[in-house]
This record gives C-alpha cells, structure tokens and sequence, in this order.
C-alpha cells in the first residue's frame, strides 16, 4: 500500500486506486538527474524548439493542436513542454499510422480522473467532455534530443493523415 501510495496511488500504470504522491525518487536517480539539471535549460529550450515546428507546420484538420498563449511557443518560457498532447477524433487509427511509420507515441491518463478506483465516489457523475477529451488525446514525441530530420518526418507522416 505504501509503495502504491508513493507511485501517484497506482499499482498498474495510469489505474490509480489511492490517492498517492510522487515519491519515487530514490538516491541513484537523485545522483543522475544532479547531473542533469546542468542541461535542464538547454533541454527545455530543445522542446520548445520542437513544439514551435508542430505547432506551426502540422496542418491537418484531423489534427487539433494545443493552445497557447504566445504565439512564438520560443518566448513562452513558463512552459516546458514536457508532453505535446494532440487530439484526433481518429485518435486509435492516427496512433497506428503512426506506429506503421516508426513513430511511437503514447496515451497519457487514458481513464479519466473521475473514473479512477481512487476517485470512486465520482465514478457515476456524467462528464462528457472530459471522457470525450480522453478519447482523442495522443501524445507525440518531444524528447531533447529528436532530430530536425526526426521532427520533421512526424510533421510529415501526420500531414499525410
């Protein structure tokens, strides 16, 4: 229960039965990411430079792209992009287009909160949207170290969508 409680409450991913915290930090990983933080702002910046590229040249109507408040995602230093979350209406088909063309991507919380065992006095209340949000969401690569030649063959298999 305790290690259950100390990864976010889920003992299978994304199936959260308890409310939990993150407290999954252990001291190896500590000692890793001291290292790493050296080449946090740098990686931060390699995001934002990848969410510029989908945002501006992913066009297809299929596709809805995240909103933001700038229009330059460059200067919009507050976020991070630690996930590019799309939606597709064909999300389950995109997904494996995707695959078929060596993109991997992944379906961050597909249950929605208010359905979670954790939640479960919640778990007869009708929210449409939100279970409609959690049919359509894939999210993309974003990680530092993509290529603009990588970056750029997402751009283009998603526009052949």
């Amino acid at each position: 229960t305790i290690r259950t409680i100390a990864n976010y409450g889920s003992n299978k991913k994304y199936k959260n039965i308890f409310l939990g915290r993150n407290s999954r930090l252990d001291e190896l990983q500590a000692a890793i990411l001291r290292v790493k933080l050296n080449k946090l702002d740098y990686e931060n910046h390699k995001r934002r430079e990848i969410a510029y590229l989908y945002l501006n040249e992913i066009k297809n109507p299929k596709i809805q792209l995240p909103k933001t408040s700038k229009k330059n995602v460059l200067e919009e230093l507050d976020h991070v992009w630690h996930l590019f979350v799309i939606r597709s209406k064909k999300r389950n088909e995109l997904q494996e287009y995707l695959k078929k063309h060596g993109i991997e991507t992944i379906i961050h919380y597909p249950i929605p909160p208010h359905k979670q065992k954790a939640f479960e006095i919640y778990n007869n209340i009708d929210l449409p949207i939100t279970e409609s949000i959690h049919q359509e969401v894939l999210s993309l690569p974003i990680y530092p170290y993509l290529t603009k030649l990588e970056v750029s063959k997402i751009i283009s298999v998603i526009n052949k969508f």
